[in-house]
C-alpha cells in the first residue's frame, strides 16, 4: 500500500483533478441547444476541460465540424501529455494504449479512403507514434499504407493482408478485425509481462469484459441481419474472459438471435438481456464500460489503473462531443444517452 502511494499517489491526484473538470449533463444540454458550431465552440472555450484547444479556434478562424473535432483530439493529446509526466517508467508500455488505438483508427480511416476513392483529412499528429503521417497523407495504394505503418505493431498484420496483383484492396471488415486483434494481443502481452496481483486482475478484467461484449455484439448482429451466416470466426476476436471457447461455439451454432439470448441467461452477461434491440445492447455495453472505469477512477486504490480509467472516460467524453457536434451541425435532436452516463 505504501509503495503504491509512493509510485502512484501524484498520478492519482492529477487524474482525479482532471476528472473533476469533466463535462456535466447541464454542460451537454447547453451545448446541445447551441444554434451553430460557432456558438458550440464558444461554450467549449469557456469550459475548463476543453478550453485550451477550443480557444485556438477563436479570432476569425473558420469553425466547422472538422475543425472542432481536430480541436477535441488536440485536447485529448494535451491531457495525455500532462499525465505522461507522472507515469512511472515501468508503466510506459501499458500507457501507450491511446497511441496504439489512434494509430489503428488512422490506418482504418486511410483504408476506407482508398476503398471509397474519396479524400478524408487525417487527424492531428499522434503523440509518440511510429506512423509516418506524411506517407499516409500521400499514399494512393495499399503498399503505401503498409510502408507508412512500418515500425508499428500493425505492420506484420498489414503485410499479411496485402492482396495479390489482381485482387484489389483487402476486405475492410477482415482488416478491422485483424488490426483490433493485434491491439488486444499486444496489450495482453504487456499486462502479463509487466503486472501481477490486483493490478493485473483489474487490467485483464477491463480488456476481457470489453472483448466478451464485442464478441456478443458481433454474434447477435450477424444472427439478426445475416441469419444464413455460418462462419463467425473472421469477425470474432480470438480471446475470451468469461465467455469460454465452448460457449462461444454454442452461441455461434444457435439457430437465431433468440437462441443466442437464451444461452446467455446462464452467463455473467445475463443482465445485458434487458436490452430489447441491438442499439439498446450497445448502450448497455457502453454503460458497463463507463461504470467499470468510473469505479476504478473514483474508488479504486492508487495504481496505474486509475490513469487507464481516466483516459478511457475522456475518450468516451470526446466521442459524446463529436456526436453532439454533428447534431448541432445538421440541426437534429441530440441523443443524450451517453452524456447522461458520463455527466453524473
Amino acid at each position: 500500500m505504501i509503495g503504491a502511494l509512493m509510485d502512484y499517489g501524484a498520478l492519482t491526484a492529477k487524474v482525479r483533478a482532471l476528472y473533476g473538470k469533466r463535462l456535466r449533463l447541464a454542460d451537454y444540454e447547453r451545448m446541445a441547444a447551441a444554434r451553430s458550431e460557432e456558438e458550440l465552440s464558444e461554450l467549449l472555450r469557456l469550459h475548463p476541460a476543453w478550453s485550451a484547444s477550443a480557444g485556438a479556434l477563436s479570432g476569425g478562424v473558420y469553425i466547422g465540424r472538422l475543425e472542432l473535432e481536430q480541436a477535441l483530439w488536440r485536447q485529448f493529446r494535451l491531457d495525455y501529455e500532462k499525465l505522461s509526466h507522472f507515469i512511472p517508467r515501468q508503466d510506459r508500455a501499458l500507457m501507450a494504449f491511446p497511441t496504439l488505438l489512434q494509430e489503428q483508427r488512422v490506418l482504418l480511416s486511410v483504408l476506407r479512403r482508398l476503398r471509397s476513392g474519396r479524400f478524408s483529412p487525417l487527424p492531428p499528429a499522434i503523440l509518440h507514434s511510429s506512423l509516418d503521417m506524411n506517407r499516409l497523407a500521400a499514399c494512393t495504394d495499399f503498399d503505401g499504407l503498409c510502408a507508412a505503418a512500418q515500425g508499428t505493431i500493425y505492420a506484420p498484420a498489414l503485410r499479411r493482408l496485402r492482396p495479390g496483383p489482381a485482387e484489389g484492396l483487402p476486405d475492410y471488415t477482415a482488416a478491422e478485425t485483424l488490426l483490433r486483434s493485434v491491439y488486444f494481443s499486444h496489450m495482453y502481452q504487456v499486462i502479463h509481462r509487466e503486472y501481477a496481483g490486483e493490478t493485473r486482475s483489474v487490467l485483464l478484467r477491463s480488456y476481457g469484459e470489453e472483448i466478451d461484449r464485442l464478441n456478443l455484439l458481433h454474434i447477435l448482429r450477424l444472427k439478426t441481419y445475416f441469419p444464413g451466416q455460418q462462419d463467425f470466426l473472421p469477425v470474432l476476436f480470438p480471446f475470451n474472459y468469461r465467455l469460454r471457447p465452448e460457449l462461444i461455439r454454442s452461441l455461434c451454432r444457435a439457430p437465431d438471435a433468440a437462441g443466442v439470448r437464451e444461452l446467455l441467461r446462464t452467463t455473467p452477461y445475463a443482465p445485458l438481456l434487458a436490452a430489447e434491440s441491438l442499439s439498446e445492447l450497445e448502450d448497455l455495453c457502453r454503460r458497463e464500460f463507463c461504470l467499470f472505469n468510473r469505479r476504478q477512477l473514483t474508488a479504486g486504490p492508487a495504481s496505474i489503473c486509475t490513469a487507464v480509467a481516466y483516459l478511457n472516460l475522456k475518450e468516451m467524453e470526446l466521442h459524446a462531443l463529436i456526436g453532439l457536434i454533428e447534431s448541432v451541425k445538421y440541426g437534429v435532436p441530440c441523443d443524450l444517452t451517453l452524456p447522461r452516463l458520463l455527466g453524473g
